[in-house]
């Protein structure tokens, strides 16, 4: 009977499918041809003087350029697939490098204008608030509830002050501390596995859940049930805008709205569910917001740490006694984990409420119509070159004099190479400005994101040996490995993708496998 019904429910499927790509194909098309074949002239007379006070002041304005196209695609969904087969945002690192352009035209899915430079994209999201501008990615949420930098109104505001009161102030509260013995307790786990079960766990998936029991444990006091959190992610719960599928129709919709049910259950048990119910009823969330946003905090926002830590744990690898010098040099250390935020960071896209004037690295002025969906890598915006010396080399060294000036000094001067706090979302900063203010779009989980890594660094360090197969290493390009650590980061020797696991972290032929872990 069961069989029966869900062939019923593929032949009600299939033809929506094939309809939906068919209708985008088309429509997709008309789209691309207006955009590309349509062009107007840039019109320097309507800008006004808020346009112009985006770009640095600039007393005149020797030419404005229209942008460039990076390719030509007839078709969003052909752009969509062809973003995801090159690499997701890494193919728009390769494509700006083959161009010669920070800026140009491209499809992701839709069409799109890429900043890849951080001039460009500071001046696009630099000002950007959760009030009146919203903040898109190129998925769609089939949940109840959206990534709170994904929406904007008052509803996103109130999303954001209840995940930021659930937040300890710092690393020394109960809560991180907490979360952390949660975090040993998963090494431990893996140090006791056999050679054979080591050898065979994907790190990339490990790390991932001990992310999630993380942060589930510091929002929530207990771990999720990693095997729903799975049934949850990545499929139905974000599908891409292109084309567009009845997500009712797909038996992983259900199998993900009774996992969510359950999870929500479990939190009810939690000795943190009435402060939690407090706090949402005081904000004006109901029970199951609550627990939605909660859930995209710890599972959305958490996990996009999984490349960092990952690079962590590969590069600390390859330090001399796997990093022990770092345990001894603070200032050594919080310029590694920098280092890592700098290789790490999602795309995010903003649609334009007005013609905006954008100023790139190299000088160069374009004009957008209102109504532009701009697109940034940030992980590529913190790789360039007119502010981080030598940027595709991962430089474990790069921020120490930064990092000892903030330390010793109460001026606000910018000394060394900026911090990367773009790669947390809008607004972005040029240094360390990284106060929970409730009225952006930046990650909540910012103030903690160095803290966690440190945290975790240290943890790993002093308390486990470990080493890789072969096959890990092996694209791994390592420049310098005596007092700081040099890495060839450059595009070429990284995997592309766009989940967070694999965007910036080194090709390898099988994935992240361990040949041992133990305790010291």
């Amino acid at each position: 009977m069961k069989q029966a019904a869900l062939k019923l429910l593929y032949i009600i499927i299939i033809p929506i499918v094939l309809g939906s790509i068919s209708s985008h194909i088309f429509m997709g098309s008309i789209r691309r041809i207006k955009e590309v074949f349509i062009k107007t002239k840039p019109d320097t007379n309507l800008l006004s003087k808020k346009v112009e006070s985006k770009v640095s002041s600039i007393n005149s304005i020797p030419s404005i350029l229209p942008v460039p196209n990076a390719s030509m695609y007839i078709g969003d969904i052909f752009g969509y697939f062809k973003f995801l087969r090159t690499g997701g945002p890494n193919s728009i690192g390769k494509q700006s490098k083959m161009i010669g352009e920070t800026v140009f035209s491209i499809n992701v899915g839709r069409p799109v204008v890429a900043c890849v430079d951080h001039l460009s994209a500071e001046t696009l999201f630099a000002n950007v608030d959760n009030l009146t501008q919203d903040h898109l990615i190129n998925l769609v949420s089939s949940r109840q509830s959206k990534p709170i930098f994904t929406t904007y109104g008052p509803k996103a505001q109130k999303a954001r002050r209840f995940i930021l009161s659930q937040l300890p102030k710092d690393e020394n509260a109960h809560k991180f501390q907490n979360a952390m013995k949660t975090v040993r307790s998963e090494l431990d786990e893996w140090a006791e596995f056999s050679k054979t079960k080591i050898g065979q766990m994907s790190v990339e998936n490990a790390a991932s859940s001990l992310i999630c029991k993380f942060a589930s444990c510091l929002f929530l006091g207990l771990p999720l049930d990693q095997s729903l959190v799975d049934k949850v992610f990545p499929i139905p719960n974000y599908l891409p805008l292109y084309p567009t599928i009845p997500i009712t129709l797909f038996p992983s919709y259900h199998n993900m709205q009774s996992s969510l049910n359950k999870m929500f259950d479990q939190l009810k048990q939690s000795d943190n569910w009435e402060q939690i119910l407090s706090k949402s009823s005081e904000i004006g969330l109901s029970e199951r917001e609550a627990f939605e946003q909660l859930f995209t905090a710890i599972t959305f926002n958490a996990g996009g740490l999984s490349n960092s830590v990952l690079n962590g744990i590969l590069l600390a690898s390859i330090l001399p006694d796997r990093g022990m010098k770092l345990l001894n040099d603070e200032a050594h250390l919080s310029s590694f984990v920098w280092e890592l935020l700098r290789h790490n960071g999602p795309a995010v896209m903003m649609r334009l409420s007005e013609d905006t004037l954008i100023k790139t690295a190299e000088g160069k002025h374009h004009k957008l119509r209102s109504g532009t969906i701009v697109y940034c890598s940030t992980s590529m915006a913190q790789r360039d070159g007119s502010q981080w010396k030598d940027p595709s080399i991962f430089r474990s060294k790069r921020f120490i004099e930064n990092l000892q000036n903030t330390v010793s000094s109460k001026s606000n001067e910018q000394i060394g190479e900026p911090l990367p706090t773009l790669g947390f979302g809008c607004p972005i900063h040029r240094s360390n400005r990284i106060e929970p203010v409730s009225n952006m779009h930046q990650c909540p989980f910012l103030p903690f994101a160095p803290s966690f890594l440190k945290a975790f660094l240290r943890l790993l360090i002093g308390n486990y040996k470990w080493s890789f197969d072969a096959d890990v290493l092996e694209h791994v390009n390592v420049l310098k490995n005596d007092d700081g650590l040099e890495v060839d980061f450059d595009l070429k020797y990284l995997r592309g993708g766009i989940k967070a696991s694999e965007d910036m972290v080194p090709i390898m032929s099988k994935g992240m496998h361990f040949s041992s872990f133990s305790k010291l």
